[in-house]
């Protein structure tokens, strides 16, 4: 876990710090918008962050693709201000019933679990906290996951009679960690050997997680559905959007776990399953993969051995191996950091072609995350969030490629996980990448080209049916839309893809 966590105080609830809503409001009222596809369907993007004005998360919603922020996370004082039917809160949720699909709302869950009611903790064989630490014990009671089910769905109840939910966001890091963070002390608890068994702590681990967080997540989903329903049970055959038995109720809203993913960090190092929770078990956490990759925060940025790009492919591959092959991702290009000075952000350009070729491989929308507030002359928070929209946009012109297509394998296994496909065509070049879907009904191809590093340049690659195809590969990317008789790129525009649509 240690190679994607990021302090949980990056959520710097209710501060707009120095960052007002003329700056921002203006900046985005002046820049060209993205043109998203009519009636498209993929989801809203959400962003992770401190608590932006009223209107700017108003124009985010409008021109950017955003869903409408609620606010900070979403506790009994935040759902008791809808009662006063002039609050912020008030507002927001009437903006939201007066058009859904203007206005899609996202909330982020309390944290609930912070502050557990009942004991939790791992204890020694006289009952006492070992070293008097407090450390979340795998066979932890599960009356204290029920009762904080109901505080975290109960502020969500009282959303949903005001205004539909689209996409619920909880941003996990709480209750039980991973073994290379509290291993030691798990194996100092007689009741947590004894239920381990001979099992290995890694499946005996994302099973007791797994099992632990469904209390959450099932609550959370049983309080936005409609009509109102009890909450369904646990592992019910036939798995629909909310992950439950036929007949359980259609749930509105998206719901996820920071992060339900495949690691990305995968057979890159030995004991990276230390770090981590088997995505065997914990994918039903989430209705949606969701991967955390941010930029020079435990990976070398766009370009090197431990790039960003290899580690998207790599949980992507996992992930189309477990019938999983759509994304919805914690997105980020850099935040300020003393130690890595100016090479803690990444630049736009380079952003965008990563961007093109995630979408490609199956994202479908993501979390713009930005990870300190801002001071005033710091431009770095806006331009990725509308450099994700952008992208963003464009794809929502080729969601057909996504829904109804494949994520081509390429002729190589992937450079860590070695029983999976690359997921991407060599192109001779360490640092020009191309990956490419097939549409499953006709012969038509998706095809993106990066020069992650290096200049814009030409590259070859072979491909299956297509053959040798000739690419411009550039920083901010270039998709093209490919039959056997031509290759057509779509984004002439690369850094404003839909200004001609």
């Amino acid at each position: 876990m240690h190679h994607r966590r990021v302090v949980c105080a990056l959520l710097v609830i209710g501060v707009t710090g120095s960052v007002t809503a003329q700056t921002s409001l203006e900046k985005l009222q002046a820049a060209e918008k993205p043109r998203l596809r009519a009636g498209h369907t993929l989801p809203p993007l959400t962003r992770w962050g401190w608590t932006l004005p009223y209107e700017v998360r108003v124009e985010l919603c409008e021109n950017w693709g955003y869903g409408l922020e609620f606010g900070g996370y979403v506790g009994p004082e935040e759902a008791a201000r809808l009662d006063d039917p002039n609050s912020l809160e008030s507002r927001l949720c009437a903006l939201t019933a007066s058009d859904p699909k203007r206005y899609p709302l996202f909330v982020l869950t309390s944290r609930a679990l912070d502050k557990p009611v009942g004991d939790p903790w791992c204890r020694d064989a006289e009952g006492n906290l070992i070293d008097g630490k407090e450390v979340w014990s795998p066979e932890a009671p599960e009356a204290v996951f029920e009762e904080a089910a109901e505080r975290m769905a109960a502020p969500l109840r009282k959303i949903r009679e005001k205004a539909p939910i689209a996409i619920i966001l909880n941003g996990g890091e709480y209750a039980l960690s991973v073994y290379g963070h509290h291993g030691t002390v798990w194996e100092r608890d007689p009741k947590v050997m004894a239920a381990k068994g001979d099992r290995d702590w890694f499946d005996y681990i994302s099973e007791r997680k797994t099992h632990q967080e469904m209390f959450i997540t099932r609550a959370c989903k049983a309080a936005v559905s409609y009509p109102p329903a009890p909450l369904p049970s646990e592992g019910g055959k036939g798995r629909g959007r909310g992950g439950v038995g036929a007949g359980a109720p259609t749930y509105e809203a998206m719901y996820l776990y920071y992060p339900t993913e495949a690691c990305a960090h995968a057979n890159r190092y030995g004991g990276w399953n230390t770090w981590t929770w088997d995505y065997k078990y914990f994918r039903t956490v989430s209705d949606i993969p969701n991967t955390s990759i941010y930029y020079k925060h435990f990976n070398d940025g766009w370009t090197g051995g431990n790039d960003m790009l290899t580690q998207a492919l790599n949980a992507t591959a996992q992930q189309i191996s477990f019938g999983n092959p759509l994304s919805y991702n914690w997105m980020n290009a850099g935040w300020p950091r003393e130690s890595l000075g100016e090479a803690a952000i990444g630049d736009p350009e380079h952003y965008m072609g990563y961007l093109k070729c995630y979408y490609t491989a199956g994202m479908i929308g993501g979390v713009a995350g930005y990870f300190s507030v801002p001071k005033e002359d710091d431009p770095h928070w806006l331009w990725q969030m509308t450099v994700l929209s952008h992208c963003h946009a464009l794809f929502s012109h080729l969601e057909d490629f996504l829904r109804n297509g494949d994520l081509l394998p390429g002729p190589d296994k992937h450079r860590w996980t070695k029983d999976l496909p690359a997921y991407e065509f060599p192109t001779g070049d360490p640092d020009a990448r191309v990956v490419a879907r097939k549409h499953r009904e006709r012969k038509e191809w998706l095809v993106t080209a990066w020069a992650a590093g290096g200049e814009d340049r030409k590259v070859s690659v072979e491909m299956p049916e297509l053959g040798k195809v000739e690419l411009q590969a550039r920083k901010c990317g270039s998709v093209y839309r490919a039959t056997v008789r031509e290759m057509k790129r779509v984004d002439e525009e690369g850094m404003e893809p839909t200004r001609e649509m």
